[in-house]
C-alpha cells in the first residue's frame, strides 16, 4: 500500500463519502430484508382473532418454505421471482448485496483505510432498484385488494413506497445515480 493512496483514502472528504455510502448500503439492506421475509409471510395473512394475527401457515409452508426449507430469505426470494416481483438476476444480485453488506458491517475499519476496499456503488444502485421493484409489487397488491382503489386506473410502475423514497433520497445524497448500476 503506497502512502499516496492511503493519504487519499484518509482525506476527510473521502472518509465522509465512504461513511455515507456505507450507511446507505446498510440502510438499503435493512429496507430490503423485511420486504422479502416478513412481507412474503404477511401475504398469507388471513385476519385476526382475539387480537392475534392469523396466517395461513400451511399454504405459506407449501408455497414458500418448501422452496428452500433451510433458508427463509432464499425461499422468499424464489417465491418473489415466481410472482414476477423480482427477476432471477436481481435475486442473484441480492445475494451479492447481502455478502457485501456483511463485509461493510464487519470490516468498517478496513473500509476506511484499505484503498482497495470500497463500497460497491453498482450494488448500491442495484439495491435501490430492488427496493423500487419490491415497492411496486407490494403496492400493486395493496391497490388491487383495497376497495378505496376500486374503479381507479393505477399506474403500477409509478408506485413509490416510503422505503424507496427514502433510499432514493439517501442515494442522491451519496452521489449514487441509476447509471451506477451499470458499473462495477
Amino acid at each position: 500500500m503506497d502512502a499516496e493512496r492511503l493519504s487519499a483514502k484518509l482525506a476527510p472528504e473521502s472518509v465522509a463519502t465512504t461513511l455515507i455510502r456505507a450507511g446507505l448500503f446498510l440502510t438499503a439492506y435493512e429496507l430490503i430484508k423485511p420486504q422479502i421475509i416478513e412481507s412474503v409471510h404477511d401475504f398469507f395473512w388471513r385476519g385476526m382473532e382475539d387480537g392475534k394475527m392469523l396466517y395461513d401457515e400451511s399454504t405459506y409452508a407449501s408455497r414458500v418454505s418448501a422452496l428452500n426449507p433451510r433458508n427463509k430469505y432464499l425461499a422468499s426470494c424464489t417465491w418473489l421471482v415466481e410472482m414476477n416481483a423480482l427477476t432471477a438476476e436481481q435475486v442473484a444480485t441480492l445475494g451479492e448485496i447481502q455478502k457485501h453488506r456483511h463485509e461493510i458491517a464487519h470490516e468498517l475499519p478496513k473500509l476506511l483505510v484499505d484503498p482497495d476496499f470500497e463500497v460497491r456503488t453498482d450494488l448500491l444502485a442495484a439495491a435501490v432498484e430492488c427496493v423500487r421493484c419490491l415497492g411496486v409489487f407490494w403496492g400493486s397488491i395493496e391497490s388491487d385488494t383495497n376497495p378505496d382503489f376500486d374503479g381507479q386506473e393505477i399506474d403500477y410502475d409509478g408506485i413509490k413506497s416510503g422505503s424507496y423514497l427514502l433510499v432514493e433520497y439517501l442515494a442522491s445524497i451519496a452521489g449514487i445515480g441509476a447509471e451506477e448500476g451499470e458499473r462495477k
